[in-house]
């Protein structure tokens, strides 16, 4: 199986939004050259968790890509960033060597140390229509970055 079957099929599962709403959230494969980067989020855009795929992923670009996303919202340091291995057993593929499978470098969200519960606090939100991220107050249910939101305004007018 190619790394994006994998990500797609073993890794796909619904997760409830966390730190925004009570909504599912779901995973979108972002166009990311250097490596396969994937973002859970709900139906409005709140982005619950940034995770990049692959058998050795390249852990300081994955950093470069977050502090890029929340640059003006938060840092992040080397223990926001998280390692997980997954293994054959694990995902439950028996077409395959036993053994490791890949490895996810994953951010989270809620892990940050800085985090309120002030419903005005800027966040991460990923746009429903171009896919790009964005930062407006956690309270927000707009999913559309502020470049869509205008084209969208322009058309209405």
């Amino acid at each position: 199986m190619d790394l994006r079957t994998i990500v797609e099929e073993e890794l796909n599962a619904r997760s409830k939004c966390y730190g925004h709403c009570q909504d599912a959230s779901t995973l979108k494969l972002l166009n990311e050259k250097r490596m396969m980067v994937g973002c859970y989020s709900c139906p409005s855009g709140y982005v619950s968790r940034i995770v990049a795929y692959g058998k050795e992923p390249d852990v300081s670009a994955f950093k470069t890509i977050v502090k890029a996303a929340v640059q003006g919202i938060g840092d992040v340091t080397d223990e926001d960033i998280r390692i997980a291995t997954r293994y054959t057993w694990d995902l439950g593929i028996k077409q395959e060597p036993e053994g490791v499978v890949l490895k996810q470098v994953y951010w989270t969200q809620n892990y940050q140390r800085t985090k309120s519960d002030d419903p005005n606090r800027e966040a991460l939100f990923l746009c429903t229509n171009c896919a790009s991220f964005y930062h407006q107050p956690v309270a927000s249910r707009n999913g559309l970055c502020p470049r869509c939101m205008a084209v969208r305004n322009q058309k209405g007018s």
